[in-house]
C-alpha cells in the first residue's frame, strides 16, 4: 500500500482562531513587531492544480449509467494558512510561542515555553517539531519545492503513531511533524562551524494526541511510563559551504489503553536519517542529499513480523539564477526579484509485513520559484511520479501545480 499520509481531524478552537484572524486582518504583509518583545507572523499558500493524474480511479463506473470515472483533476485549494506569535520576556530569557493551523479544521501546531539559562542553551516544554530529517525542521516558507520530500514526512508520521492497518485506531493519523514533550536545544560555535544538538522526549503520538488517565481522559489512558525519545545532531556552515546532520528516534510503548478503556495496543517505532547540504560559493547553487529509514514493529496482527519497513532518499539541486544575473548584469532588480530553478529526485521503498513484495515510488520534481522581497513567493512544480506496486504496477500520478505564498 502507498505511504502517502492522510489528514487527521483535530479539535476545533474557533475562539483562538477568531482572535488571530482579527490580528492578521489588521497587519500588513510584513513581520509585525507589536512591541520590542512581541512578534506576530503568518503565511498562506494557495494552490492551483492545472493537471494531476489519478490512474487508480480507472475501472470505476457510475451506477447505473456505467459512465467511466475521470482519471485526472484540476482545481484550486487553500493548501495552508498559519498564524502565530513569539513573546520574549526578561531580557529574552523566556519565550512563549504559538503557531495555529487555520485551514480546514483549525488546531494548535506549536505551543511552547522556552527557557534560556545560558547562551546557546534552550530548554523547551510544549508541542513542537520532533527531531528528524533536516527538511522537517524548516518552515514551509523556506522549502525549495511546494512539497516536502515524501520520505521526510513519512519518517515523522511513522516515528510517531501513524500506522498502516485500516483497522487500527492510529490509521490515518498525521503528526504534522510535531509532538508534545520536553526538549533541550544547544548550539556552540567551533570556529570552523557550528555544532547544533536537539534532544527530546514526548508522548510519541503526534500533534494534538495526548496521554492522560482518569483525572483527564485523553486519547491514551495508560502507558507503563514509556515515552518517545529523539535526537538530532548537526554540524552547520563548515567552511561556509557544508552542513551535515543526522537523527535517531525511538518510540516504545507497551500495552497502552485507548480512551475507550477496552482496546490495548503496542507502539514500537524506530527511525534514523542522515543528510548533507552544500552551497557552492559564488554560483548560487545548492546541492542536497538525504537518506532516511525506519520500522514499525507494533506487531498489530501478532505474527512476529515487522509491520512496515521503509527507506528512501532525496537528491536535489537548486540554482539561484537571480544572484548570478545580478552579478553579470549589474542590476539591482534581482536584489528584489529572485528567480530559482530546481530539480529533485526521490525514491521511497516499503515492505509490508515482510511479505517479500516491495512498493517503490520514484518522483521527479522540476521547479521554478520567484521571490519578491520576503513576503511573496510564486512556485511552479511539474511532478512526475512512477509507482511500482505489485498489485497495481506502473502507476503514474503526474501533476502540474502552481502555488502563491504570502507571508508577513
Amino acid at each position: 500500500m502507498g505511504l502517502r499520509p492522510t489528514r487527521e481531524k483535530v479539535s476545533l478552537i474557533p475562539r483562538y482562531a477568531f482572535l488571530f484572524g482579527l490580528l492578521l486582518s489588521a497587519s500588513s504583509l510584513r513581520a509585525e513587531v507589536v512591541s520590542e518583545n512581541l512578534d506576530l507572523f503568518g503565511y498562506a499558500k494557495i494552490w492551483a492544480t492545472g493537471y494531476e493524474q489519478m490512474e487508480e480511479t480507472e475501472g470505476l463506473y457510475q451506477h447505473p449509467s456505467r459512465d467511466g470515472a475521470a482519471t485526472w483533476t484540476t482545481g484550486f485549494s487553500i493548501n495552508m494558512a498559519r498564524a502565530g506569535f513569539k513573546w520574549r520576556l526578561l531580557d529574552e530569557m523566556f519565550e512563549l510561542g504559538s503557531l495555529l493551523r487555520l485551514e480546514k479544521n483549525p488546531g494548535i501546531l506549536d505551543l511552547y515555553v522556552g527557557f534560556r539559562p545560558l547562551e546557546g542553551l534552550e530548554l523547551v516544554v510544549g508541542q513542537i517539531k520532533i527531531p528528524g530529517p533536516y527538511e522537517n525542521l524548516l518552515r514551509p516558507t523556506e522549502l525549495d519545492f511546494i512539497l516536502r520530500s515524501r520520505i521526510s514526512e513519512d519518517t515523522a508520521d511513522f516515528s510517531l503513531a501513524r500506522t498502516t492497518y485500516a483497522s487500527s485506531l492510529f490509521y490515518g493519523v498525521h503528526s504534522y511533524l510535531r509532538d508534545l514533550g520536553l526538549a533541550v536545544k544547544w548550539q556552540q560555535a567551533l570556529g570552523w562551524g557550528v555544532l547544533k544538538t536537539f534532544l527530546m522526549v514526548g508522548n510519541g503520538l503526534g500533534a494534538n494526541l495526548y496521554i492522560g488517565g482518569e483525572t483527564k481522559r485523553e486519547y491514551i489512558l495508560t502507558n507503563p511510563g514509556q515515552l518517545f525519545s529523539g535526537a538530532r545532531v548537526e554540524l552547520a556552515d563548515l567552511g561556509q559551504v557544508l552542513t551535515i546532520g543526522a537523527h535517531f528516534n525511538y518510540n516504545w510503548h507497551d500495552n497502552m489503553v485507548f480512551n475507550s478503556g477496552r482496546v490495548v495496543y503496542d507502539l514500537h517505532r524506530l527511525s534514523w536519517s542522515s543528510d548533507a547540504r552544500i552551497q557552492i560559493p559564488g554560483t548560487g547553487l545548492r546541492l542536497t542529499g538525504l537518506y532516511s529509514t525506519g520500522k514499525i514493529e507494533d506487531d498489530y496482527d501478532n505474527d512476529d513480523r515487522t509491520d512496515l519497513a521503509y527507506r528512501g532518499f532525496e537528491l536535489k539541486a537548486v540554482w539561484n539564477a537571480g544572484k548570478m544575473l545580478a552579478r553579470f548584469m549589474g542590476s539591482s532588480f534581482f536584489a528584489r526579484h529572485e528567480i530559482e530553478l530546481g530539480l529533485r529526485f526521490e525514491r521511497e521503498e516499503s515492505e509490508w509485513n515482510e511479505n517479500g513484495q516491495t512498493l517503490c515510488t520514484d518522483i521527479w520534481t522540476l521547479g521554478v520559484n520567484y521571490h519578491y522581497r520576503n513576503f511573496l513567493k510564486l512556485q511552479l512544480n511539474a511532478i512526475l511520479r512512477d509507482t511500482d506496486d505489485p498489485s497495481l504496477p506502473n502507476l503514474d500520478d503526474n501533476a502540474l501545480i502552481a502555488c502563491i505564498q504570502v507571508s508577513f
